[in-house]
């Protein structure tokens, strides 16, 4: 008896075992349909995943244990995989411990396959409703935390005499755009000399014609005139113009090393910039990486009265719930919010 749909009440309930592995008497052999594992491998051609997100979806679906399970369930093919199937995986990993984002990433990724199984003819499978019966645990959310204004002057600071790297950070800070998209850039998509002056976001390292969120957007780098970002688009011109290394390449931000083979310098990676923020990190004592330093553009946003459908714009996402997780309630601009919509005279708000 599958264990698929489970109410609510019971799910601090120990796991029932769902029956045993599958001899291949009784079994239903579907010799011509595709393996589970050829079926993944087709839906991520399919749906065209970042390679990052390739890598999760394998560690999840094709690991050891996930095989493991399916062999000793006798599912060999996809036809074989059901709704049931899939929803008693997920019980599994739950009654080892699993967290409850893990489950419901399981979920989401098994979803989408059944998605893709119930519209691509030969890959017929995972039938059934219990998938989207199935009930999770609450998710506990994590509140982001964005740097303060004295974190990213810090930060800056920590960027010392390399024009290159302070550039860096200061487009992270006053763009937010994500590290695939920021290695990307070229010199073509930032548009100094136009007003207001913007970069164009038109894809990623992954996906050169196409960002995350599959449409060009704009985002303006000239409305920074008295934070920590002050005079940031004429350092960007100085330095595309001419302290940026001569190459071949296009992307605005390369590599301080040299390729052995051509004598360029290529263009900066992914890990670069994440080792450079580890440098940063240990220089100044200020925790950041790529991701917090787009939060901090969402906060900084939203507490300066920017419209959140026009920081969903801005940020690339597809609904205004993903805008809302990237947001840090600060205090301090809670309460200076409060004090304007009630016609206070306070302007400063302190020891709150």
């Amino acid at each position: 008896m599958s264990t698929a749909a489970v109410i609510e009440a019971e799910w601090n309930k120990p796991l029932r075992r769902t029956g045993a592995r599958r001899e291949s008497s009784s079994a239903t052999i579907h010799a011509s349909s595709p393996t589970v594992e050829q079926a993944i491998d087709a839906w991520l051609r399919w749906r065209g995943f970042a390679r990052s997100t390739e890598r999760r979806v394998h560690e999840h679906l094709q690991s050891a244990r996930a095989r493991g399970w399916r062999e000793h369930r006798g599912i060999r093919t996809i036809a074989q995989f059901t709704g049931a199937d899939a929803a008693d995986y997920i019980l599994y990993m739950r009654d080892l411990g699993a967290e409850p984002a893990t489950l419901r990433k399981l979920r989401t990724l098994l979803g989408g396959l059944a998605e893709f199984c119930s519209t691509t003819p030969g890959f017929e499978g995972l039938r059934g409703d219990e998938l989207t019966r199935l009930k999770l645990p609450p998710l506990v959310e994590r509140i982001p935390e964005a740097l303060s204004e004295g974190d990213c002057v810090q930060l800056l600071e920590a960027c010392g005499g390399s024009h290159r790297d302070r550039l860096i950070v200061e487009t992270l800070l006053l763009t937010g755009m994500r590290l695939s998209e920021l290695c990307a850039l070229t010199v073509d998509a930032v548009e100094i000399d136009s007003r207001p002056a913007f970069v164009l976001v038109r894809g990623s390292v992954y996906n050169r014609r196409s960002p995350k969120a599959a449409r060009e957007r704009r985002i303006i780098i000239d409305y920074d005139a008295r934070g920590f970002g002050r005079g940031y688009v004429g350092r960007l011109r100085r330095y595309i113009e001419s302290e940026r290394p001569k190459s071949s390449h296009r992307e605005v931000f390369l590599s301080q090393h040299r390729d052995s083979l051509t004598g360029e310098h290529p263009p900066l990676t992914t890990v670069g910039v994440q080792k450079l923020m580890a440098r940063l990190e240990l220089s100044c004592g200020v925790h950041c990486n790529p991701h917090r330093l787009r939060h901090t553009f969402a906060t900084r946003c939203a507490d300066n009265d920017v419209s959140l459908f026009q920081l969903q714009e801005a940020l690339g996402h597809a609904s205004l719930d993903m805008v809302r997780r990237y947001y840090t309630a600060s205090k301090s601009a809670m309460a200076r919010a409060f004090y304007n919509a009630f016609g206070s005279q306070t302007n400063a708000v302190t020891g709150w």
